[in-house]
Protein backbone atom coordinates (compact mmCIF):
# COMPACT_ATOMS: atom_id res chain seq x y z
CA UNK A 1 0.00 0.00 0.00
CA UNK A 2 1.43 3.35 -1.08
CA UNK A 3 0.57 6.35 1.05
CA UNK A 4 0.88 9.71 -0.70
CA UNK A 5 0.22 13.10 0.88
CA UNK A 6 -0.86 15.90 -1.41
CA UNK A 7 0.59 18.84 0.43
CA UNK A 8 1.23 22.55 0.13
CA UNK A 9 0.88 25.22 2.78
CA UNK A 10 -0.16 27.65 0.04
CA UNK A 11 -3.83 27.66 -0.89
CA UNK A 12 -5.14 27.94 -4.44
CA UNK A 13 -2.49 25.72 -6.00
CA UNK A 14 -4.78 22.83 -7.02
CA UNK A 15 -4.05 20.67 -3.98
CA UNK A 16 -7.56 19.31 -3.38
CA UNK A 17 -8.29 19.16 -7.11
CA UNK A 18 -5.21 16.99 -7.47
CA UNK A 19 -6.10 14.77 -4.52
CA UNK A 20 -9.59 14.12 -5.88
CA UNK A 21 -8.71 13.59 -9.51
CA UNK A 22 -5.50 11.61 -8.98
CA UNK A 23 -7.50 9.31 -6.71
CA UNK A 24 -10.25 8.90 -9.31
CA UNK A 25 -7.78 8.25 -12.13
CA UNK A 26 -5.86 5.68 -10.07
CA UNK A 27 -9.20 3.99 -9.35
CA UNK A 28 -9.85 3.85 -13.09
CA UNK A 29 -6.59 1.93 -13.43
CA UNK A 30 -8.12 -0.77 -11.19
CA UNK A 31 -6.32 0.37 -8.06
CA UNK A 32 -8.27 0.38 -4.81
CA UNK A 33 -7.96 3.90 -3.44
CA UNK A 34 -8.80 5.55 -0.12
CA UNK A 35 -8.88 9.35 -0.15
CA UNK A 36 -8.35 10.75 3.35
CA UNK A 37 -9.69 14.29 3.82
CA UNK A 38 -7.39 15.91 6.37
CA UNK A 39 -8.43 19.48 5.61
CA UNK A 40 -10.91 21.08 8.03
CA UNK A 41 -12.51 22.82 5.05
CA UNK A 42 -13.73 19.39 3.93
CA UNK A 43 -13.31 20.25 0.27
CA UNK A 44 -12.16 16.78 -0.79
CA UNK A 45 -15.35 15.41 0.76
CA UNK A 46 -17.47 18.16 -0.81
CA UNK A 47 -15.80 17.63 -4.18
CA UNK A 48 -17.05 14.04 -4.17
CA UNK A 49 -20.62 15.02 -3.34
CA UNK A 50 -20.44 14.35 0.40
CA UNK A 51 -21.91 16.92 2.77
CA UNK A 52 -19.34 17.73 5.48
CA UNK A 53 -21.89 19.53 7.62
CA UNK A 54 -23.99 16.35 7.83
CA UNK A 55 -21.19 14.09 9.06
CA UNK A 56 -21.94 12.12 12.22
CA UNK A 57 -18.27 11.16 12.51
CA UNK A 58 -15.19 11.61 10.41
CA UNK A 59 -11.45 12.24 10.64
CA UNK A 60 -11.91 14.43 13.74
CA UNK A 61 -13.12 11.41 15.70
CA UNK A 62 -10.43 9.19 14.21
CA UNK A 63 -7.61 11.50 15.34
CA UNK A 64 -8.97 12.78 18.65
CA UNK A 65 -11.14 9.93 19.97
CA UNK A 66 -9.45 6.85 18.53
CA UNK A 67 -12.46 5.94 16.35
CA UNK A 68 -11.55 3.19 13.88
CA UNK A 69 -11.05 4.73 10.46
CA UNK A 70 -13.05 1.88 8.91
CA UNK A 71 -16.09 3.20 10.78
CA UNK A 72 -15.98 6.59 9.06
CA UNK A 73 -15.13 5.52 5.51
CA UNK A 74 -17.74 6.28 2.86
CA UNK A 75 -17.52 3.42 0.39
CA UNK A 76 -17.71 3.54 -3.39
CA UNK A 77 -18.23 7.27 -3.89
CA UNK A 78 -16.80 6.36 -7.30
CA UNK A 79 -15.77 2.91 -8.61
CA UNK A 80 -12.76 1.64 -6.58
CA UNK A 81 -12.68 4.89 -4.60
CA UNK A 82 -13.58 5.34 -0.92
CA UNK A 83 -13.36 8.50 1.19
CA UNK A 84 -12.59 9.15 4.86
CA UNK A 85 -14.37 12.51 5.16
CA UNK A 86 -13.80 15.57 7.33
CA UNK A 87 -15.48 18.81 8.27
CA UNK A 88 -14.74 22.03 10.14
CA UNK A 89 -14.58 20.26 13.52
CA UNK A 90 -11.18 18.94 12.43
CA UNK A 91 -9.80 22.44 13.07
CA UNK A 92 -10.04 21.67 16.80
CA UNK A 93 -7.77 18.63 16.51
CA UNK A 94 -4.51 20.45 17.19
CA UNK A 95 -5.83 21.88 20.46
CA UNK A 96 -7.40 18.59 21.53
CA UNK A 97 -4.20 16.65 20.82
CA UNK A 98 -1.81 19.19 22.34
CA UNK A 99 -0.99 17.07 25.39
CA UNK A 100 -1.51 13.62 23.84
CA UNK A 101 1.60 11.39 23.63
CA UNK A 102 2.76 10.61 20.07
CA UNK A 103 0.22 13.07 18.69
CA UNK A 104 2.09 13.26 15.40
CA UNK A 105 1.49 9.54 14.79
CA UNK A 106 -2.29 9.47 15.18
CA UNK A 107 -2.97 9.27 11.45
CA UNK A 108 -0.25 6.67 10.89
CA UNK A 109 -1.76 4.45 13.59
CA UNK A 110 -5.24 4.86 12.09
CA UNK A 111 -4.08 3.91 8.60
CA UNK A 112 -2.12 0.92 9.89
CA UNK A 113 -5.33 -0.36 11.49
CA UNK A 114 -7.40 -0.30 8.28
CA UNK A 115 -9.12 -3.63 7.74
CA UNK A 116 -9.98 -3.00 4.11
CA UNK A 117 -7.44 -3.63 1.35
CA UNK A 118 -6.17 -0.60 -0.57
CA UNK A 119 -3.45 -0.10 -3.14
CA UNK A 120 -3.24 3.63 -2.47
CA UNK A 121 -4.06 6.01 0.34
CA UNK A 122 -4.13 9.61 -0.87
CA UNK A 123 -4.15 12.28 1.87
CA UNK A 124 -5.51 15.75 1.15
CA UNK A 125 -3.60 17.87 3.65
CA UNK A 126 -4.62 21.31 4.94
CA UNK A 127 -3.02 24.49 3.55
CA UNK A 128 -0.96 25.01 6.70
CA UNK A 129 2.10 23.64 8.46
CA UNK A 130 0.59 22.48 11.73
CA UNK A 131 -0.03 19.18 13.46
CA UNK A 132 -2.39 17.86 10.78
CA UNK A 133 0.23 18.35 8.09
CA UNK A 134 2.87 16.77 10.33
CA UNK A 135 0.55 13.77 10.79
CA UNK A 136 0.14 13.49 7.03
CA UNK A 137 3.89 13.51 6.45
CA UNK A 138 4.54 11.05 9.26
CA UNK A 139 2.01 8.63 7.75
CA UNK A 140 3.26 8.96 4.17
CA UNK A 141 5.93 7.32 2.07
CA UNK A 142 5.69 10.03 -0.57
CA UNK A 143 4.55 13.65 -0.84
CA UNK A 144 3.15 15.25 -3.98
CA UNK A 145 3.48 19.03 -3.98
CA UNK A 146 1.23 20.91 -6.44
CA UNK A 147 3.06 24.02 -7.63
CA UNK A 148 1.02 26.63 -9.48
CA UNK A 149 2.82 28.98 -11.81
CA UNK A 150 3.55 31.85 -9.43
CA UNK A 151 6.51 33.21 -7.47
CA UNK A 152 5.00 32.34 -4.08
CA UNK A 153 4.73 28.69 -5.09
CA UNK A 154 8.49 28.47 -5.56
CA UNK A 155 8.97 29.96 -2.12
CA UNK A 156 6.41 27.54 -0.68
CA UNK A 157 8.17 24.56 -2.22
CA UNK A 158 11.39 25.54 -0.47
CA UNK A 159 9.60 25.95 2.86
CA UNK A 160 7.94 22.58 2.49
CA UNK A 161 11.33 20.92 2.01
CA UNK A 162 12.30 22.42 5.37
CA UNK A 163 9.31 20.71 6.97
CA UNK A 164 10.18 17.36 5.39
CA UNK A 165 13.69 17.84 6.73
CA UNK A 166 12.27 18.34 10.23
CA UNK A 167 10.24 15.14 9.92
CA UNK A 168 13.29 13.19 8.81
CA UNK A 169 15.55 14.48 11.56
CA UNK A 170 13.11 14.16 14.43
CA UNK A 171 11.43 10.87 13.51
CA UNK A 172 13.91 9.05 11.30
CA UNK A 173 11.11 8.87 8.73
CA UNK A 174 12.03 10.34 5.36
CA UNK A 175 9.51 11.11 2.63
CA UNK A 176 10.12 11.13 -1.12
CA UNK A 177 8.98 14.52 -2.40
CA UNK A 178 7.90 15.22 -5.97
CA UNK A 179 6.57 18.49 -7.37
CA UNK A 180 3.63 18.67 -9.79
CA UNK A 181 3.21 21.74 -11.99
CA UNK A 182 -0.43 22.88 -11.95
CA UNK A 183 -2.47 25.62 -13.62
CA UNK A 184 0.05 25.75 -16.44
CA UNK A 185 -0.63 28.13 -19.33
CA UNK A 186 2.11 27.73 -21.91
CA UNK A 187 0.90 30.81 -23.75
CA UNK A 188 1.92 33.03 -20.82
CA UNK A 189 5.65 33.79 -20.65
CA UNK A 190 5.81 34.07 -16.85
CA UNK A 191 4.09 30.68 -16.53
CA UNK A 192 6.73 29.16 -18.82
CA UNK A 193 9.51 30.78 -16.77
CA UNK A 194 8.19 29.40 -13.47
CA UNK A 195 7.78 25.95 -15.02
CA UNK A 196 11.35 26.14 -16.28
CA UNK A 197 12.68 27.05 -12.84
CA UNK A 198 10.82 24.19 -11.17
CA UNK A 199 12.24 21.69 -13.66
CA UNK A 200 15.73 23.21 -13.49
CA UNK A 201 16.12 23.05 -9.73
CA UNK A 202 14.09 19.92 -9.02
CA UNK A 203 14.82 17.97 -12.20
CA UNK A 204 14.54 14.45 -10.82
CA UNK A 205 11.89 15.36 -8.27
CA UNK A 206 9.29 16.78 -10.67
CA UNK A 207 6.57 14.84 -12.44
CA UNK A 208 6.85 14.93 -16.23
CA UNK A 209 3.08 15.42 -16.38
CA UNK A 210 1.84 19.00 -16.06
CA UNK A 211 -1.73 19.99 -15.24
CA UNK A 212 -2.96 22.62 -17.67
CA UNK A 213 -5.38 25.40 -16.81
CA UNK A 214 -8.82 23.95 -17.42
CA UNK A 215 -12.19 25.41 -16.44
CA UNK A 216 -13.78 21.95 -16.54
CA UNK A 217 -11.82 20.98 -13.41
CA UNK A 218 -13.47 23.77 -11.43
CA UNK A 219 -16.87 22.89 -12.87
CA UNK A 220 -16.44 19.23 -11.92
CA UNK A 221 -15.72 20.16 -8.30
CA UNK A 222 -18.85 22.33 -8.13
CA UNK A 223 -20.92 19.33 -9.27
CA UNK A 224 -19.33 17.00 -6.69
CA UNK A 225 -17.73 14.83 -9.37
CA UNK A 226 -14.18 13.87 -10.32
CA UNK A 227 -13.20 15.07 -13.78
CA UNK A 228 -13.30 11.48 -15.05
CA UNK A 229 -17.07 11.44 -14.52
CA UNK A 230 -17.84 15.06 -15.33
CA UNK A 231 -15.97 15.34 -18.64
CA UNK A 232 -13.70 12.44 -19.50
CA UNK A 233 -12.73 14.10 -22.81
CA UNK A 234 -11.45 17.33 -21.26
CA UNK A 235 -7.83 18.45 -21.00
CA UNK A 236 -8.09 18.14 -17.22
CA UNK A 237 -9.15 14.49 -17.48
CA UNK A 238 -6.30 13.77 -19.91
CA UNK A 239 -3.74 15.45 -17.65
CA UNK A 240 -4.78 13.64 -14.47
CA UNK A 241 -5.00 10.34 -16.34
CA UNK A 242 -1.40 10.90 -17.47
CA UNK A 243 -0.38 11.72 -13.89
CA UNK A 244 -1.99 8.53 -12.61
CA UNK A 245 -0.12 6.53 -15.25
CA UNK A 246 3.13 8.16 -14.17
CA UNK A 247 2.44 7.42 -10.48
CA UNK A 248 1.66 3.78 -11.28
CA UNK A 249 4.80 3.50 -13.39
CA UNK A 250 6.82 4.40 -10.29
CA UNK A 251 5.47 1.36 -8.42
CA UNK A 252 8.17 -0.98 -9.68
CA UNK A 253 10.94 1.58 -9.17
CA UNK A 254 10.36 2.31 -5.47
CA UNK A 255 13.26 1.01 -3.36
CA UNK A 256 12.16 -1.37 -0.62
CA UNK A 257 12.74 0.16 2.81
CA UNK A 258 14.84 3.00 1.41
CA UNK A 259 14.75 6.47 2.90
CA UNK A 260 15.18 9.78 1.14
CA UNK A 261 18.55 10.18 2.85
CA UNK A 262 19.76 6.99 1.22
CA UNK A 263 18.12 7.12 -2.18
CA UNK A 264 17.46 10.72 -3.21
CA UNK A 265 19.86 12.72 -5.41
CA UNK A 266 21.66 15.80 -4.16
CA UNK A 267 19.65 19.00 -4.55
CA UNK A 268 21.45 21.26 -6.99
CA UNK A 269 23.02 24.36 -5.47
CA UNK A 270 21.14 27.54 -6.33
CA UNK A 271 23.49 29.98 -8.00
CA UNK A 272 23.14 33.69 -7.34
CA UNK A 273 23.44 34.62 -11.00
CA UNK A 274 20.21 32.83 -11.89
CA UNK A 275 17.21 35.13 -12.02
CA UNK A 276 13.45 34.89 -12.15
CA UNK A 277 12.57 38.30 -13.52
CA UNK A 278 14.16 40.80 -11.14
CA UNK A 279 14.26 38.40 -8.17
CA UNK A 280 17.28 36.28 -7.30
CA UNK A 281 16.44 32.59 -7.08
CA UNK A 282 18.85 32.37 -4.12
CA UNK A 283 16.53 34.70 -2.22
CA UNK A 284 13.75 32.14 -2.60
CA UNK A 285 15.63 29.09 -1.38
CA UNK A 286 16.99 29.71 2.10
CA UNK A 287 20.06 28.09 3.59
CA UNK A 288 17.76 25.93 5.70
CA UNK A 289 16.08 24.72 2.53
CA UNK A 290 19.40 23.69 1.05
CA UNK A 291 19.95 21.40 4.06
CA UNK A 292 17.00 19.27 2.93
CA UNK A 293 16.58 15.52 3.17
CA UNK A 294 17.74 15.37 -0.43
CA UNK A 295 21.30 16.03 0.75
CA UNK A 296 23.59 13.03 0.67
CA UNK A 297 25.24 11.96 3.90
CA UNK A 298 28.99 12.62 4.02
CA UNK A 299 31.17 9.65 3.23
CA UNK A 300 32.63 7.78 6.14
Amino acid sequence: MRIISVINQKGGCGKTTTAINLSACLARLNRRVLLVDLDPQGHASLGLNLKPENLLKGMTEVLTQGTCIDDVICESVSPNLDVAPANVTLSSAEQLLASVPQKEQRLLSAIQSIRRSYDYVIIDSPPSLGLLTFNALRASDEALVPVDMGFFSLHGLAKLIEIVDVVARHTGHAVIVRALATMVNQRVRFSREILGEVHRHFTDRTFKTVIRNNTRLREAASHGLPITEYDSESKGAADYAALAQEVVALEMNLPVGATALESEPVLAEIEAEKYLGPILIEEIFTEASKRSVFKSEPNG
